[in-house]
C-alpha cells in the first residue's frame, strides 16, 4: 500500500475531510513531492481504497497516528508546478 505525507502549515484545520480537495504530498517510495486533488480521512477505516498518510507539521514532527488519503487526479510534480509559474 502507497504511503504519503502532508506537511501543515498551521493546524489540522488546514485540512478538509470527506470533500474533494487539492494537496500537496510527497510519496515516501520515490520521495516525489506532487500536487493531487485526494480526499482526505482522519478514519482511515472509513475511506475505502484509501492508501496511508502522514501527516507532519512544518518542523517535522509526525502526528502519531495515520491519516487516510484517496488520490482522485495526479495535477502535477512539484517541479513542473513551479516551473510552470515562472515561464
Amino acid at each position: 500500500m502507497p504511503e504519503y505525507e502532508l506537511f501543515l502549515i498551521k493546524d489540522f484545520s488546514e485540512l478538509k475531510e470527506g470533500v474533494e480537495t487539492i494537496v500537496n504530498v510527497r510519496d515516501l517510495a520515490t520521495v516525489e513531492t506532487r500536487q493531487v486533488k485526494a480526499i482526505l480521512s482522519s478514519k482511515p477505516g472509513e475511506l475505502p481504497g484509501g492508501d496511508t498518510l502522514w501527516i507532519r507539521w512544518q518542523r517535522g514532527q509526525k502526528h502519531p497516528q495515520p491519516w487516510a488519503i484517496k488520490i482522485i487526479q495526479d495535477i502535477s510534480s512539484l517541479g513542473e508546478a513551479v516551473g510552470k509559474e515562472y515561464y
